[in-house]
Parts: C-alpha cells; sequence; structure tokens
C-alpha cells in the first residue's frame, strides 16, 4: 500500500463511473417501459363533442393546482366556483387567455380555453 496509493482511489473511480453507466441505462430503460405504459393505459379519451367535459379534463390538467379541486381557491388564488352572473364566457376566456394579476397568460388558448369557461360556468350554477 506504501509504494501504490493511487490504486484505492482509481479502482473506486473506475467502479464508480461503471456504476453511473450501469445505471443510467437501467434508468432509461425504465423511462421507455413508462412511456409505453403509459401509451397503453394511460390515455384517456376525451369526447370533444361534450365541450363541458372537456373542459373540465383541462381544467385538471392545468388549473386545479392554484384553484384547487372544487374551484375554492387556494392561497392567493381566487376562488372561481361563483362565476355565473358575474362574469360572461367571453370574459373568462380572455382571463385564461391573457392573464390576471398573478395569473400568467396562455396557459389555455383558443377553443381549449373556451371549453375551460363553458365547465366553469357549469360547474358555477
Amino acid at each position: 500500500m506504501k509504494g501504490k496509493p493511487l490504486y484505492p482511489f482509481a479502482a473506486t473511480a473506475v467502479l464508480g463511473v461503471l456504476l453511473i453507466l450501469i445505471l443510467s441505462f437501467v434508468g432509461v430503460s425504465q423511462q421507455q417501459e413508462m412511456a409505453e405504459e403509459g401509451d397503453e393505459n394511460g390515455t384517456e379519451e376525451v369526447d370533444m363533442t361534450d365541450p363541458i367535459a372537456y373542459g373540465e379534463d383541462l381544467y385538471q390538467d392545468s388549473c386545479i393546482g392554484c384553484h384547487g379541486e372544487n374551484l375554492e381557491g387556494a392561497g392567493s388564488n381566487p376562488a372561481i366556483h361563483d362565476l355565473e352572473g358575474r362574469l360572461s364566457q367571453d370574459e373568462i376566456v380572455d382571463i385564461i387567455e391573457n392573464g390576471q394579476g398573478s395569473m400568467p397568460a396562455g396557459l389555455e388558448t383558443g377553443e381549449n380555453a373556451e371549453a375551460i369557461a363553458e365547465y366553469l360556468l357549469d360547474a358555477s350554477e
């Protein structure tokens, strides 16, 4: 050991690099398997002919984190469960597309924003 002090460090470094490479390949393989499972099991067909159901699905994806599961709001994010009579569908679409206050613009646009607005108005009845 006195004459060759670098051997243990070199061996540890080589083993570390090999372990990183092996774990990287395992991770890539698992990522591909998860993507394939998502294609088979995770895709749920949304009925595009029902804008309220489609809007609810979009709300679950884009809005629930700030406005809550029951539209009750969270923290400084406002409750949106009582929009009927306060805002028109066009006003809601404008807020979704252009943002307002701390809400960023462009989360959803076009037909998606319209579907979310229809869902919000339907849910607040």
